[in-house]
């Protein structure tokens, strides 16, 4: 034990010599600040548990004419009970110069870093640096964590052009604050963009090709190859982001928030099964824009009563591809084209101490089409509305009560379901906070 405590009395000295502006019980200043959340709910709708596999399947073209060969089920639901992503946080300041931030999610299924980035301290004109991998700035609601949420399960608009998990990805981020007594902020991001859902989706070539030869037999000997695809190989990054938020000076007690946000993605890859029986895959680029705004009364009196929030964001995703391969070889090289619009509302109010009521309405497939050369599809509209009741027993530990109505449709797919596309979802969720954790963003 004396040898212990020399060694580590032996260390401080070193750290005071190696950094002599601080004083040495300023050290502890530089800790990391650790904590792990816990979440868990009860599900329960009435299609026999297939309500978010349902949601998943809802007419778009980013995923029920688009197949989709990526894998995101670590964290599905089945009726009863389920315990979802158990985070580690963990947070704090490295130096002078650099902050650090990590998540890791564990669940069932491993380990899976979901953040881990620095970002600078001291860079002059109101310029800071984001490093390593992080959820994107675009819009509003994708930088927010599970943990945050007003709602139990992600937003309809956001799980169809974003998929569950939102926009995150390796690389950089640039942000300049203005010096304006309101606030305004710019950003740039460029993103490795190989890892995403929806959005940017990339395929498994090498998965895509088993299937095309298990399906489709396009040669006649149940073999087909990767290069068959004739995907161009592209080096990234592949997404870049820009972002602008604005709010005006509304005083203490109100916040206001506009923004807008565009992304684009330079290798766009896509597998399309037609109800001819015809199969295509495409490469190209995408753009996806958003709108946002938030409004946020802070609350008069103490834990949360008389509180309440505003915010809704529309989203429009475009894309442009090449047919590379068509089981139909006359057609490759053939131009195709998707677009489609999603929008989300959604409101939350203290109506009690520690108590919070919130509304939440989603729409998704809002004007979607996809042209193939001169023939075109359309995609109908899916529709959710959710109401939530969450009750904060303290800044650590919380429980909420959530009803969804979903009206789904689902175009050409078959789905086997007696309620035709409408169904109900009940959750009943808990999310917990072991250790110290920083306040969350606006």
């Amino acid at each position: 034990m004396r040898k212990q405590i020399v060694s580590f009395s032996y260390a401080t000295a070193l750290a005071a010599i190696a950094i002599p502006s601080y004083a040495l019980e300023d050290l502890n200043k530089f800790n990391p600040a650790i904590s792990v959340i816990f979440d868990g709910l009860y599900y329960h709708d009435n299609v026999k548990g297939t309500g978010p596999e349902l949601l998943e399947q809802h007419n778009s073209v980013l995923h029920s004419d688009v197949h989709d060969h990526d894998e995101h089920a670590h964290d599905a639901l089945t009726s009863g009970f389920n315990v979802r992503e158990t985070e580690i946080v963990m947070s704090g300041t490295v130096d002078p110069y650099f902050d650090a931030f990590l998540t890791a999610a564990l669940s069932g299924d491993g380990i899976e870093l979901e953040e881990a980035w620095f970002q600078s301290r001291n860079l002059p004109a109101g310029l800071q640096l984001k490093g390593g991998k992080f959820l994107s700035g675009f819009g509003y609601h994708n930088e927010k964590h599970t943990h945050s949420w007003d709602f139990a399960d992600q937003n309809l608009a956001y799980l169809s052009l974003l998929g569950d998990h939102g926009l995150s990805g390796n690389g950089l981020q640039l942000t300049w604050l203005a010096p304006t007594p309101f606030f305004i902020q710019l950003g740039a991001e460029l993103l490795q963009g190989e890892e995403l859902e929806k959005f940017g989706a990339m395929l498994d070539n090498e998965e895509l090709a088993e299937e095309i030869s298990a399906e489709f037999d396009p040669n006649g000997n149940g073999e087909f190859s990767v290069e068959e695809l004739n995907f161009d190989s592209k080096s990234g990054p592949h997404l870049s982001v820009a972002f602008a938020r604005f709010g005006p000076d509304l005083g203490t007690d109100h916040a206001l928030q506009f923004g807008a946000s565009v992304a684009h993605h330079n290798d766009t890859q896509s597998f399309h099964e037609e109800s001819s029986g015809e199969a295509f895959a495409a490469q190209g680029h995408a753009n996806l824009y958003g709108i946002q705004a938030v409004f946020k009364r802070f609350p008069p009196s103490d834990y949360g009563k008389g509180g309440y929030s505003l915010q809704g964001e529309y989203l429009r995703f475009d894309a442009d591809e090449r047919a590379t391969f068509h089981t139909d070889s006359t057609e490759i090289g053939l131009p195709i084209s998707f677009k489609q619009d999603a929008a989300y509302v959604q409101g939350s109010y203290g109506f009690a101490p520690r108590w919070q009521l919130a509304l939440r309405t989603a729409a998704a497939g809002i004007g979607g089409t996809l042209r193939e050369g001169n023939e075109q599809t359309e995609t109908g509209i899916s529709r959710q509305h959710s109401i939530a009741l969450s009750w904060y027993a303290t800044e650590f530990s919380r429980l909420r009560l959530q009803f969804s109505r979903n009206d789904i449709n689902f175009g050409t797919h078959d789905i086997d379901t007696s309620q035709d596309g409408n169904f109900n979802q009940v959750f009943l969720q808990y999310n917990l906070s072991l250790g110290a954790h920083g306040a969350h963003t606006f």
